[in-house]
């Protein structure tokens, strides 16, 4: 008797960027489930994906948490998902609301919840607003039979909350052809949305005290900032020389990474972010700033402020190489598809029970 496949319904309040990304690369991770999601579109960031190439099933559930809610309702019954995961602090939020009152049996969905990012990681809001989110976790944390995590501080994030953890490294397949570069142009790129998380700030103070290091006068340095967003981000961006490409496709975003001779990150807070996974792939030199998450995922900890961005990226732009070139390539080497697809196996399988191989031509 032939074994039923197992159903994955996905439900994000933010597809688009990072997040869909993270999505789409667990679906591929896992041919051997039928995969269907429910989605909000992220707005400012839409880059058209086929999901008709990707899941059995999608539905648009358009603007709004309600709409989300209303669109998880319907599907729920229509899919009679074997699991439920949620992307994102707002479908973690609704889904382990709707999902316990309207389907949760002994024979109802497995609810496993990847945040992404917890919202309460978010610096420089009041404490009441920190305090707020980290309690509207709290109070759903009874709900998630588990959290998938994408760094090691954000398991420990989720633990703290209550939630049982495991960590499944987020990966990328797009491999970026960089030409075998005897010269460096000095050229810096930046991926992401232009908002607080990335601190397009930060990364204007780096920019002013690397102008003035003495090791690249008259060395024509670039700097690219590829994705758009709050609008007087961009504007300060571009008043200081940084170019901004506004959103682009995958295949435009590899060709920026092909160009360039260092990959810069400047966010204030995050969890495991493409870009960088992407930079990696390319053998790009990474200069990420310093933050908790970064740091539990093995990234060099000594760069937390912008006088030590600038030097570290000084170092790259006149050596081709960061100072701690091992720490780079141990991050690379743990987050490749094969390991993702075990971990994620794994982690589905805590609460399936023995889940069947992957077709060998579907994985890696």
């Amino acid at each position: 008797m032939r074994r039923e496949i197992q159903r994955i319904l996905h439900v994000t309040g933010a597809m688009g960027g990072g997040v869909a990304g993270a999505v789409v690369e667990f679906v591929r991770s896992t041919p051997q489930f039928e995969h269907h999601l429910v989605f909000r579109r992220r707005p400012g960031s839409e880059v058209p994906v086929r999901y008709e190439d990707l899941f059995a099933g999608s539905r648009d559930a358009g603007a709004g948490q309600v709409r989300l809610a209303r669109a998880l309702r319907e599907t729920l019954p229509a899919v009679a998902p074997h699991v439920v995961h949620l992307h994102g602090t707002w479908a973690g939020l609704v889904g382990r609301t709707v999902i316990p009152a309207v389907a949760r049996s002994a024979t109802g969905p497995a609810i496993l919840f990847t945040p992404h990012c917890f919202s309460f990681e978010r610096t420089g809001v009041p404490a009441l607003v920190t305090h707020l989110r980290r309690a509207a976790e709290r109070a759903v944390a009874a709900s998630t039979d588990l959290a998938v995590c994408v760094s090691p501080r954000e398991a420990r994030l989720a633990e703290e909350l209550g939630m049982p953890a495991v960590v499944v490294p987020n990966t990328t397949r797009a491999r970026t052809a960089r030409p075998d570069r005897h010269r460096h142009d000095g050229s810096i790129v930046t991926v992401g949305r232009v908002c607080a998380q990335k601190d397009p700030a930060f990364l204007l103070r780096v920019k002013a005290l690397l102008d003035r290091d003495g090791r690249l006068a008259g060395s024509g340095v670039t700097w690219t900032w590829v994705g758009g967003g709050d609008p007087r981000g961009e504007a300060a961006l571009r008043a200081a020389g940084v170019r901004v490409t506004g959103w682009r496709s995958p295949a435009e975003v590899r060709n920026h990474l092909a160009a360039a001779d260092v990959y810069l990150h400047t966010a204030a807070w995050e969890s495991c972010p493409l870009p960088l996974l992407e930079a990696a792939a390319a053998g790009l030199p990474l200069v990420a700033r310093s933050i908790p998450a970064l740091d539990s995922l093995g990234l060099d900890p000594d760069l937390g402020s912008a006088e030590a961005v600038a030097a570290e990226l000084g170092t790259v732009l006149t050596t081709g190489r960061p100072g701690r070139p091992r720490l780079q390539e141990a991050f690379a080497a743990r987050h490749t598809p094969q390991a993702q697809a075990a971990a994620l196996a794994d982690a589905y399988a805590r609460v399936l029970g023995p889940v069947p191989a992957p077709p060998l031509t579907r994985v890696g």
